[in-house]
């Protein structure tokens, strides 16, 4: 399999999640493995915050953030890493849509890039229905622009998930 060249650096966003043994614990972990990676620098975290489950209702609040990093790898490659580092965590792929997890990292932007296979799309195909995504994006850069979708701040305000709480360090 021929492996993509890599693209020039740009600004990447990438959500996190959990819901399950010490969220906050879980999301720190995950930040401190997206800092151990040589495809990643200059790291910037959002503030924290809790939101409740999209999915099945009888499973706990989740703690979310977005990090933004910069990168030259490829999106096929930042997926991969991704993928790795939710196995490594011990992320089990559940067949109910939306259940509890460990941790979940998902790639929401990568600059201005507008990407689809039949394994990712760029940018995130929900972020424009999930303040838990929008306001963490807002709080690292309050004019970001989500291509094809429009600015943040706009988005945020008719947002289908709008339920969340900040986090207090």
């Amino acid at each position: 399999m021929k492996k993509e060249q890599s693209i020039s650096v740009r600004e990447l966003y990438i959500g996190i999640g959990s819901n399950l043994h010490n969220p906050r614990k879980q999301v720190d972990a995950a930040i401190k493995k997206l800092l151990e990676q040589d495809e990643f620098n200059d790291l910037k975290v959002s503030r924290f915050y809790e939101s409740v489950p999209m999915g099945p209702q009888d499973q706990g609040y989740y703690v979310n953030c977005v990090v933004r990093l910069k990168s030259g790898a490829t999106p096929e490659d930042i997926l991969l890493l991704l993928k790795g580092i939710e196995s490594m965590m011990g992320r089990v792929k559940s067949p109910v849509k939306w259940s509890e997890r460990i941790i979940d990292l998902d790639i929401i932007l990568y600059g201005d890039l507008v990407y689809h296979s039949e394994t990712l799309t760029i940018p995130h195909k929900d972020v424009a229905d999930r303040a838990f995504v929008l306001q963490p994006l807002i709080d690292i850069d309050p004019e970001i622009f989500i291509p094809q979708k429009g600015y943040a701040r706009d988005l945020i305000k008719s947002c289908l998930y709008k339920n969340i709480k900040k986090i207090e360090k």
